[in-house]
Order: structure tokens, then sequence, then C-alpha cells
């Protein structure tokens, strides 16, 4: 079979769970596709892509829009750049990742004649996109040859307006890179992880006050991530006299370092597209709290048998459940050994199989 040209369409190659996926996918797929990433502002790749994957930057640098008119003259930019490029690179198939990069995909789709994957990440009911774009979005995305969500109940919110047929549940990948660093001989440590940027949704708030509030004894917390909110959860650290129990890494880069080593990891979100970070600490044998927030925590934790569910926003159940695994080691052994059983489902080589089909799929 002649080797397929794809693309994928993206924001950023920050720091991010897209970002992540794109990246892992590329990874992967790049032994049986060519792969071109299409990336709307240049930068820095956060996570580590193999040298045959062709990246291509659209425009040099973000700036904030200043009026309606100089957005739509940025969105034609990168719509036109976006377009010249998979022209030239003569793309099979086009991938968008995320609301803007998903339009701009189906319309080039249209243009080109390439197929055309687009991704929701989000949560359909929460996330920041503006009432104009959700009519676009609803206008444009039954003309995609395949929509892919993350969890069945998400691809429920989208039955109204798209026929079930062009839609597929597939999960996140854990990346290989990660997995191959797991080492269940390391001996783990006296403290709590928490993953995730720092923002309301990701709520670190709930987790700092309730480890305030609970006897410690010894223990600390350690939150990877940076954000929006990270001045407010420093001067809240130092409000509450736990400079030295709670740390705020910002973004590291070895975070299969702090998997390796936490015996306990938290997740606070108030609502998920679907859960990177928690999937990853239960492959690692972290014992886990979650939120049961939508969506992704109850397909995961099975509560009390792998790890535990608490409601969203529950300060006094995060305390009580924090206390619990932290008084009970048996327990946090017992919570790693399930949390480990059920994670092969979210490996690479499942997940890019399961690509491998769908673009072989909408190439027909």
């Amino acid at each position: 079979m002649e080797r397929k040209k794809l693309a994928f369409i993206i924001p950023s190659l920050k720091v991010g769970g897209a970002e992540r996926v794109v990246s892992t996918l590329s990874n992967e797929l790049c032994n049986v596709f060519d792969i071109t990433i299409i990336v709307f502002y240049k930068c820095t790749p956060f996570y580590t892509l193999k040298s045959n994957i062709n990246v291509v930057y659209c425009l040099e640098a973000y700036s904030p829009e200043k009026s309606f008119f100089s957005s739509i003259s940025t969105h034609f930019k990168l719509l036109y750049k976006s377009y010249s490029i998979i022209k030239k690179e003569k793309i099979d198939v086009i991938i968008g990742f995320m609301t803007t990069a998903n339009v701009y995909s189906v319309i080039i789709s249209k243009l080109t004649k390439a197929s055309c994957i687009i991704n929701e990440r989000a949560h359909p009911k929460l996330d920041d996109v503006n009432t104009t774009w959700r009519k676009i979005r609803r206008k444009l995305y039954p003309s995609a040859n395949k929509l892919v969500l993350q969890t069945d109940a998400v691809k429920k919110h989208y039955n109204d307006f798209i026929d079930a047929s062009k839609m597929e549940v597939i999960n996140n990948p854990l990346s290989d890179k990660l997995l191959k660093q797991l080492d269940s001989s390391i001996t783990k440590e006296k403290y709590i992880l928490s993953v995730g940027r720092l923002d309301n949704t990701k709520n670190q708030e709930l987790l700092i006050k309730a480890f305030a509030n609970i006897k410690a004894n010894g223990w600390k917390v350690k939150i990877a991530g940076d954000g929006i909110k990270r001045d407010y959860l420093k001067s809240l650290i130092k409000s509450l006299n736990k400079e030295e129990d709670i740390i705020l890494l910002g973004n590291v880069s070895n975070i299969s370092e702090y998997y390796n080593n936490a015996s306990i990891f938290v997740f606070t979100s108030n609502n998920e597209g679907f859960p990177n970070a928690l999937i990853e600490a239960m492959c690692f044998g972290v014992a886990c709290i979650s939120t049961n927030c939508e969506f992704g925590p109850s397909e995961l934790i099975d509560d009390a048998v792998n790890g535990f569910l608490i409601p969203v926003n529950d300060q006094l159940e995060l305390e009580n459940k924090l206390q619990t695994l932290i008084l009970d080691t048996n327990l946090q052994n017992t919570f790693s050994t399930n949390a480990m059983k059920n994670t092969s489902k979210f490996e690479v080589d499942f997940i890019g199989q399961k690509w491998k089909e769908l673009i072989y799929k909408v190439c027909v």
C-alpha cells in the first residue's frame, strides 16, 4: 500500500494534554505514515519528536488581537498558511486538534479533497469556546470524515448534530517514552503528587487547603504544572504557613521521576475532557484519589478498589481520604497493584493501532 501523508494541525506544541497526545501519536505513526505537524505559532516543542517528523509553523509569534478585524485577519493568515502547507506536501489526511484547528481542517479538506479527522478534547459544556465558534463548530463539524472523542459519555453530547457513524471513541495514549521510565523497584517516598496546569478547572486549591487541615505526619505535597493561578496558590500556601510542606514545581520535563517516587496522587479537577495525568499516575502504581468529575475518572477508578473517588470540590471528603491513605500503607499498596492492572488499553501500541485503522478507513 502506498505510504500516506498525514498533517496534524494544532495551535501549539508547548506543554499540554493535546500537545502531548499529538507528539505521542506522531512518534508512533511516523513509522507507517509521513507526518507533518502544522503549528499556528513558532515555539520550542516541549515533548520530544522523532527526527523524521516535519514541523512547520504558520506565524512567528502570537500577539493578542486588539480588534475584531485584526482577529479576522489573523485567522485568514493561519488558514491560508495551513492550506498552503497541505497543498505543498500533498497531504492525504488532515487531523485537527482543538476547536480552531478543527474548523480550519474541515475547510481545508473541502478545498484540497484531503480526508479530515477532527478531535475534541475538552468538556463539551464547559470549554472556553465563545458563542460564534460554537455555531461555526456546529455547522462545520458534520462535514468531517470522523470526529474523535475520548469517552462514550462525551460522545453523547454530540449526538444531536453529528451522525453516530461519524464519531469514534479513542482514548489518549500514554507516552511510550514515559512508560519506559517506570521503575517498580523504587521505594515510594512520603509525598503527595498532583499534576496539571494551575487554573480554576484543575482546582489545586482544594488539595492545598485539605492538606493544611490534616495531620501530615511528615508528608509533603508536590504540585507539577504552571498557569494563571500560580501566584495565588503561592500566596495561599504562605498564608497557611505550609511553604516547607507544599511545593510548586512548575512545568517539569522529568515527570516520571515524580510518578516513580510519589506514594499518593491527588486529582482535583472540577471537570475534564479526559484525565491524562490520572492515567499516568495509575500506570506508575501511585495510589490515587480523584474527584468524580465529568468526564473520565469514574471510567478509570472503581471506588475503594483501585483508588478513591470523591465529590467535586468536597474538601472534607478529601481530608478524610488523604488521612486514610497516609495512615494505611497496605491500602496504598492495594490501590497501587489494582491500578496497574487496567492501564494496558492506554498504551501507545494499542491506541496507535486504533488510529491506523481509522486513518486507513477514511482514506478509502
